[in-house]
């Protein structure tokens, strides 16, 4: 318990309700169910804007009685470590993101069933003021694209 403890002091940007990248497939599996929304964040350790976005705009969204649910998926562009993808295929983070022209951080992508982005990713972190309008734009698309399929 002790080392695990540890890890999560020394990793700044793990977000203790977004869920580590590992568990992608269970978080599209539910989104399938229609009980929440899936967003991946890119995310690096060497990213102050990642932990930013983390503490100002996801932890609290992702706390709150809004609908729909929202779950983000944690991609760390840092850990090499294989993830398996919803077609059975599995890469890094890192590889993933770049399969879809993401390499930047912190991006945020709302997913679809092949945990590829439903519209085209937020890139970045500036303008706290902004950016709650842009995710809940977000949120919405990705509901009606869960509805509808």
């Amino acid at each position: 318990m002790g080392a695990r403890h540890a890890s999560l002091i020394l990793s700044p940007v793990t977000s203790p309700s977004a869920l580590p990248a590992n568990r992608l497939r269970q978080a599209i599996a539910g989104a399938a169910q229609r009980q929440h929304v899936v967003a991946a964040v890119l995310t690096s350790h060497r990213c102050p804007w990642c932990i930013a976005l983390m503490r100002e705009q996801l932890e609290p969204r992702m706390r709150s009685r809004e609908s729909p649910a929202l779950v983000v998926v944690e991609m760390d562009i840092d850990d090499a470590r294989p993830i398996a993808l919803p077609d059975g295929s599995a890469m890094s983070a890192s590889q993933w993101g770049a399969g879809l022209g993401m390499t930047l951080t912190p991006t945020l992508a709302m997913l679809d069933r092949q945990a590829r982005p439903i519209r085209p990713p937020l890139v970045g972190y500036a303008s706290r003021d902004f950016y709650a309008a842009y995710l809940e734009e977000q949120i919405k698309a990705a509901q009606l694209y869960w509805q509808n399929s």
